[in-house]
């Protein structure tokens, strides 16, 4: 499992470095167009027509249309900030090129431990939206903190401060090379949003 962990977290660097990223909130239209993934409401699309009723009521998901990777969200899922966690897991699973031949929908931001697809997918998303690296740079460490700073939903938020909490008691910050350049590219933002508080 813990290869399953590095893939994704290694993963969720590369992305960041790779787009450019250099700001809270991250955006995620900018990866999803760098890596040419399309992203379709189901209310802009007839597709859920053909869906069993789990799927359609779950909050997204990603399928191949045309050769082409497409991810499909609920936009009648009313939290903004859950539908940025679904487009990042659902990313996850496009840039981590899984088998998205048959439909996953995805209704939790509880990391799975039988399914490591999906547990791969929520570890890509919470290392995307919610950089361990800047977190600490910025000190950041209450679950309020992290859903203002990130636009996450309280669930995401409360596993990533308690997740944060571990890294502050270890000092594991910084030990990788991605991590490092994930950290620079971001100082700017950094140094602005500190000169803010």
């Amino acid at each position: 499992m813990y290869e399953n962990y590095k893939k994704a977290r290694n993963t969720s660097w590369d992305v960041l470095l790779n787009c450019g990223i250099s700001k809270l909130p991250i955006s995620l239209g900018v990866i999803a167009d760098l890596y040419d993934i399309k992203v379709i409401a189901y209310s802009d699309t007839n597709i859920t027509q053909v869906l069993k009723n789990e799927v359609v009521e779950g909050d997204g998901f990603i399928a191949y249309s045309g050769g082409k990777k497409e991810i499909y969200i609920n936009d009648k899922i009313n939290s903004r900030n859950r539908r940025r966690f679904t487009l990042a897991h659902e990313l996850g699973h496009g840039v981590l090129n899984h088998d998205i031949g048959t439909v996953h929908y995805r209704n939790s931001e509880i990391d799975n431990q039988t399914d490591m697809q999906e547990f791969e997918a929520n570890v890509f998303a919470r290392n995307v939206l919610m950089p361990a690296t800047v977190l600490s740079a910025l000190d950041i460490h209450t679950t309020e903190e992290i859903m203002k700073i990130c636009e996450v939903s309280r669930k995401s938020a409360e596993i990533r401060a308690a997740r944060m909490e571990l890294l502050y008691k270890r000092n594991m910050f910084n030990s990788h090379p991605l991590e490092r350049k994930v950290r620079e590219q971001f100082n700017q933002f950094i140094k602005t949003y500190k000169k803010q508080t």
